[in-house]
């Protein structure tokens, strides 16, 4: 299948996050072998500075382009484990220990986290934009305020970054407030 590289992004013909993602692990691991080379010379200061400068950067750029697969799918997986590696070698839990606690003691996003955050900032950012249900048909049902979603049958709009984002937007508006 024939890649392209757009903006250091890997994009394939159908737009599938397997070919981004791949390279992002690549890249991944080799900034954990960065960090666990220079984990000894250096403080934990710095080698936090390296994880955001150099992995959790490469996570937030092009998360949307994933679309749902971007936040959780089989690939992601393989990025989160990766991720989940390096929080352990800076925090020096081993390795059969759960890290949950030290993504939550140092503020740190999971891969996962990072799409749902960076969706629902897009939504936000573009929401004047988009047409509510109110906007398409005079129905007074009870998502009538919501953000309108085009009808689809394909999984890609399904899990486009704009059809999850209003999803989430509403989700989220519904149960915060």
């Amino acid at each position: 299948m024939p890649k392209v590289k757009f903006l250091g992004m890997r994009i394939t013909e159908n737009l599938s996050w397997h070919a981004p993602i791949c390279c992002l692990c690549h890249s991944l691991s080799k900034t954990f072998f960065i960090i666990k080379s220079v984990k000894s010379t250096l403080s934990n200061h710095v080698l936090w500075n390296i994880y955001f400068a150099c992995f959790h950067s490469r996570f937030r750029y092009g998360i949307m382009l994933g679309g749902e697969e971007g936040g959780w799918s089989k690939e992601s997986i393989k990025a989160l484990r990766i991720q989940k590696k390096v929080i352990r070698l800076i925090t020096g839990i081993n390795k059969y220990e759960s890290c949950r606690q030290k993504f939550k003691e140092n503020r740190i996003l999971t891969v996962t986290s990072i799409y749902v955050l960076e969706v629902l900032c897009y939504i936000k950012k573009y929401k004047s934009d988009l047409k509510h249900n109110c906007e398409i048909h005079e129905y007074n049902t009870r998502s009538k305020c919501d953000f309108h979603t085009q009808s689809h049958n394909t999984s890609l709009l399904q899990n486009s970054a704009l059809h999850m984002g209003v999803k989430l937007y509403v989700f989220h508006t519904v149960a915060l407030g």
